[in-house]
């Protein structure tokens, strides 16, 4: 299987030069047999993708140690569900995935815009083209998952050999979350390669601005929720794996997969008035080739070693393969942005301070703002070793003072920005929508000011969330209460109705519900309480004014580890209230460490529990565990917030599109027909 595997990528990127060449040919001449040619040979290079991947997937299943993949990455007493987890689970195998999700997107995207411009879409082959072949080559050369596993005997022959069992797959990747969470990242990433791609397509062809946008607005969509949740995803695995509290730690990878999200952000609130005012031109093209040049960029961070991350691959030359491919991008939509910079210019301008257009130019220099201090504050470890020979790291200290503020400021603008009309507000609507909001605000941090003194930065974070809820709320209020009095319908009725006719604008409302419930969850983290402790059976310690009692500490074998294990409870009132199972693996294969943690949610706390190990007193007699406890207020309040994003992400990409006049470019095709 090994060998089809091979011969299979091989054939892949053969008829991905075929394709991208038939697409340059039809992006220059305008010719149909160039691009039906194309098209033809990207599903053909899918399906090999397909066929290598299936084969990496059986040589996993079936335990072929004589690749040095299946050696590093799998061993026969790992779970089915991780050995194809292990797909994934390795640089060489995540990076084939990473092709066929690529693969799966293109065939999707040729089937979707069967009536779109084929000139456009020639032009727009011709990127995605190159993406395939840059990673089909990074598959064959550079990255192969099939290569064989070989001893070097004292001669410096190489001998194949089979290892009678592998190294398994890292205990911390052996979890739930990490079946789901990187295969939504990649297709995060790889999804904003097509908007980046049609809208050089369009700019190159002259295509009308509110056309490319529409054609473009549910593929974005689609890569921004799928990034989002893949986002939150892994700081879910963060929180019940790694054992130490929290779910985001400024960790480079983690900044790496958060800059894109910013910059996609900011393009799906800028093309707004591109749609309706014919404006923002130039900041659109340059936030959505930047969204996709940041994904290449967090692919780069994942894979060059340059970074110390629990989350990156181990260090790699093939960091240089991805720079490089980042400066071909970045030249060649800037060559195509400088020669159609007369395409870009706005057709209106701006009337009025108090108008939508202005909240998103704040809302615009905000998120980029964030998305720069980010990407310099991630770079900087590489910057000090390349200048002073030594890497030094910004802590997340740096990150909490630099970033939580400028975020505060970004709830205030989508405070304002929705009740804002476009051109010019109504001053006297405008004081009547936000003198409740302000009475609020101004309420909460008061109250806050004088009640809590552990935290400054979460009151006034408090403060605004509630600004913004009311005015969230209010908008719902209103608008259905117009309904209800109009249409005679129920109340429920009248809502429901409502977000119905307006999918659009009551989705983004709901999105930004979600991202205050998010907000809330994250400014709870101000108040946690922890402490680490060596107990007894029997004994108890104090955290955040939970009393946690260990009842027992034993120990586990099972054929992928063996453990140390307890059972702890959380005592109130003399009784038992909730049941703690921590443990402390020890895996057989790689003989590495791994914290089960064991956390009990509820909608106002979470109590976490983890077994860091045995105590400096332990016997078989009398055991010891060291016990790290946690006390995090609000956390469940991240999920319910991603999950009304969602919900929210899913009304807008099914609303109707904006109604807009745009001009249909004809282009002969071999048979002088139309081809748009």
């Amino acid at each position: 299987m090994a060998t089809i595997g091979n011969y299979a990528l091989m054939l892949a990127l053969a008829m991905a030069l075929v394709g991208t060449l038939s697409a340059v040919l039809a992006a220059f001449y305008a010719k149909e047999r160039y691009r039906l040619s194309a098209v033809r040979s990207f599903v053909v290079a899918s399906i090999f993708v397909a066929v290598a991947v299936a084969c990496l997937a059986y040589v996993l299943h079936t335990d072929e140690f004589t690749l040095a993949y299946v050696y590093r990455f799998s061993n026969r007493t790992l779970p089915d569900i991780f050995k194809f987890t292990a797909v994934w689970g390795g640089h060489e195998g995540s990076l084939l995935w990473w092709t066929l999700i690529l693969c799966v997107y293109t065939c999707l995207v040729i089937w979707h815009t069967k009536k779109v411009s084929k000139w456009m879409m020639s032009w727009a082959y011709v990127f995605v083209g190159l993406t395939l072949v840059f990673f089909l080559i990074i598959n064959n050369v550079v990255a192969n998952p099939f290569d064989i596993w070989a001893q070097v005997v004292p001669n410096g022959d190489p001998i194949p050999f089979t290892p009678k069992d592998g190294t398994g797959l890292n205990p911390q990747l052996q979890h739930w979350a990490m079946v789901i969470h990187p295969p939504l990242l990649y297709t995060g990433y790889i999804g904003f390669l097509f908007p980046y791609a049609i809208a050089l397509g369009a700019l190159i062809t002259k295509m009308e601005g509110r056309e490319w946008i529409r054609i473009i607005r549910r593929w974005t969509l689609w890569a921004w929720l799928i990034l989002t949740v893949g986002i939150v995803l892994g700081g879910a695995w963060a929180y019940m794996e790694l054992g130490w509290g929290g779910y985001w730690a400024w960790d480079p990878v983690e900044n790496a997969s958060f800059m894109p999200w910013l910059l996609g952000t900011a393009f799906l609130h800028s093309v707004m008035a591109q749609e309706t005012r014919g404006m923002f031109k130039l900041w659109n093209m340059l936030l959505i080739i930047g969204t996709y040049l940041m994904c290449i960029f967090g692919t780069f961070i994942t894979r060059s070693g340059l970074i110390s991350s629990v989350h990156a691959f181990a260090e790699s030359d093939i960091g240089t393969y991805f720079i490089v491919y980042l400066f071909v991008n970045l030249i060649l939509a800037l060559i195509i942005v400088w020669y159609r910079r007369a395409e870009l210019k706005d057709d209106n301008t701006y009337v009025s301070v108090t108008s939508r257009e202005v909240s998103l130019i704040f809302n615009n220099v905000l998120f980029v703002t964030i998305c720069i201090t980010m990407l310099l504050a991630t770079i900087y470890p590489m910057l000090t070793e390349w200048i002073y020979g030594t890497k030094r790291e910004l802590r997340h200290g740096f990150y909490n003072t630099v970033e939580l503020p400028i975020f505060i400021g970004l709830m205030v603008v989508m405070a304002f920005g929705p009740i804002l009309t476009w051109k010019r507000t109504n001053r006297s609507s405008l004081i009547k929508r936000f003198i409740w909001p302000v009475i609020v605000l101004v309420t909460v941090a008061t109250i806050g000011f004088i009640i809590n003194d552990t935290s400054h930065m979460a009151t006034i974070s408090f403060a605004v969330l509630s600004f913004l809820g009311v005015t969230i709320v209010q908008e719902f209020y209103s608008a259905t209460k117009r309904r209800h009095e109009r249409a005679k319908e129920g109340w429920l009725a009248a809502l429901i109705s409502l977000v119905r006719m307006n999918r659009r604008r009551y989705g983004g409302y709901t999105v930004h519900l979600g991202v205050l419930i998010i907000g809330i969850g994250l400014t709870g983290s101000a108040f946690k309480a922890e402490d680490k402790r060596e107990l007894g059976v029997g004994e108890t310690m104090q955290v955040g004014g939970f009393s946690f009692q260990v009842e027992d500490i034993g120990q586990q074998s099972l054929d992928n580890y063996y453990a140390l294990t307890a059972r702890v409870n959380l005592i109130k009132d003399g009784r038992v209230t909730q049941r703690f199972n921590p443990e402390q693996r020890v895996y057989r294969a790689s003989e590495m460490n791994a914290s089960e943690v064991s956390i009990a949610v509820t909608w106002l706390r979470d109590y976490y529990v983890v077994l860091a190990g045995t105590g400096d007193n332990h016997t078989a007699e009398h055991p010891v565990g060291v016990f790290h406890v946690y006390v995090n207020p609000l956390v469940i309040w991240l999920w319910v917030g991603t999950a009304m994003m969602v919900i929210g992400t899913l009304l807008c990409m099914y609303a109707r599109p904006l109604a807009v006049k745009v001009r249909a470019p004809v282009l002969a095709n071999d048979e002088g027909l139309e081809s748009a």
